[in-house]
């Protein structure tokens, strides 16, 4: 646990969510953007350089590459032939980028798998989780 954690319960909820946001990638329940975005907000969660570390920083990039873009909710506000446009633009970086975010998801299900261990330790001694 870095240093400057004071919550030890978050932090390790905030690590099992980065392994499940990774499989979500693997496993195609999420796209490119939303696996970016949310390793994004997790790596600062847990007190992660995201530009400094090798698995965040891949995330990072795509997040950055892809945040100019129309992607989300907001593409009900686009133009149509801007859409299309902008659409071969995603597809390049996702194409370009997708190998690395899944060698990446791999490692961070990987390195992330002891939270589920230490969150189900701290439940069978009473502790009561936020996401519970």
């Amino acid at each position: 646990m870095p240093e400057g954690v004071k919550n030890e319960a978050s932090w390790i909820s905030s690590c099992c969510r980065i392994s499940a946001r990774a499989r979500d990638l693997l496993e195609g329940r999420l796209g490119l953007f939303e696996t970016s975005s949310a390793m994004n907000r997790l790596a600062m969660a847990i007190q992660v350089e995201r530009y400094e570390d090798q698995d965040f920083r891949v995330f990072a990039l795509i997040h950055d590459d892809l945040c100019d873009l129309p992607v989300g909710p907001e593409r009900a506000h686009w133009d149509k032939d801007a859409l299309l446009r902008e659409d071969k633009k995603i597809a390049a970086i996702e194409e370009r980028s997708r190998t690395d975010a899944l060698a990446a998801a791999r490692n961070l299900v990987e390195r992330y798998a002891w939270a589920y261990e230490r969150r189900a330790e701290l439940r069978r001694v009473g502790h009561v989780f936020k996401d519970d």
